[in-house]
């Protein structure tokens, strides 16, 4: 073979390789999702969350990366510049992306055959307080400004007993994460903390011992869930693609243990879950 006719023949094959791969990689290649993780779950448990990367991964055609944001208010930004696809947020960061536009919900989670919660009191067994009011001029520890169990619900109701939060307490103090303030509460940097109910029960599965040392005083609520959602304008087909994903999690040995990490039963489809209450607070808080 002359070296032209050779070099033609070989830039034949080489275009169609090319042409080929070009066909063949997209089809391949996964679409990138970011999973958005908030206060509303219990961090320490990072390897849970990496087992829910690797099962969204395993059985969605995705590549998935998760980002903690640090307080309530980053995941909104983050969702509302589309920097996140997905996020279980609080029932109150959804109120706020619900009004603007920005969120929609995917999946509801269920606890204990509910998908209601609510906003504990807490405070250590040898406390002797009994109810939220009880810490008039104590250290309290809230989660998140933007939180519901966390912050909106316990200063909704020292408000409705005309009490303002702000002159209530000696001092009381953002942890941005409902572990973070069961651990304040445990270690005695302050006297007592509303958290999310949910949390608490994964951090009492995660710290068994924390049970003999932590008492409930008070419950505030029921509230609907925090719920997972997607951003405003993601693609149907991958709306449908993370709802499955998340929908059948109870049906799969892996994503029933990641589920049974989160103190959760499995996720549901989105009902008549109520938000008006959560939103309701938000604005007689803001009044006052």
């Amino acid at each position: 073979m002359k070296i032209g006719n050779f070099l033609t023949t070989m830039c034949k094959i080489f275009t169609t390789a090319v042409m080929v791969i070009g066909l063949i990689s997209p089809l391949g290649a996964k679409e990138k999702i970011t999973l958005g993780l908030t206060g509303t779950v219990f961090k320490d448990d990072l390897e849970n969350f990496m087992r829910l990367e690797a099962y969204l991964e395993h059985n969605t055609p995705l590549e998935v990366s998760i980002i903690f944001s640090k307080t309530y208010a980053q995941m909104v930004s983050h969702i509302e510049n589309k920097t996140v696809d997905v996020a279980y947020v609080c029932n109150s960061t959804f109120t706020k992306l619900h009004n603007n536009g920005t969120g929609q919900l995917l999946a509801i989670p269920i606890v204990n055959g509910s998908d209601q919660y609510y906003a504990y009191i807490i405070t250590r067994k040898d406390a002797p307080y009994t109810k939220l009011e009880d810490f008039e001029d104590k250290i309290f520890a809230f989660t998140d400004p933007d939180s519901n169990s966390g912050s909106i619900a316990p200063k909704y109701y020292l408000n409705q007993l005309g009490l303002k939060d702000e002159s209530f307490f000696h001092r009381s103090i953002y942890t941005f994460e409902h572990g973070e303030s069961i651990k304040a509460v445990l270690e005695g940097f302050v006297d007592g903390a509303s958290v999310d109910s949910i949390v608490y029960q994964t951090f009492m599965q995660k710290y068994p011992e924390a049970k003999d040392k932590l008492k409930i005083i008070q419950t505030l609520g029921p509230f609907a869930n925090s719920p997972i959602v997607v951003r405003s304008g993601l693609d149907e087909h991958l709306f449908q693609i993370l709802q499955d994903a998340f929908v059948n999690m109870h049906l799969n040995d892996e994503g029933k243990a990641i589920l049974k990490k989160l103190s959760l039963d499995r996720f549901d489809l989105p009902g008549d879950q109520n938000y008006d209450e959560v939103f309701k607070m938000i604005e007689a808080i803001e009044r006052r």
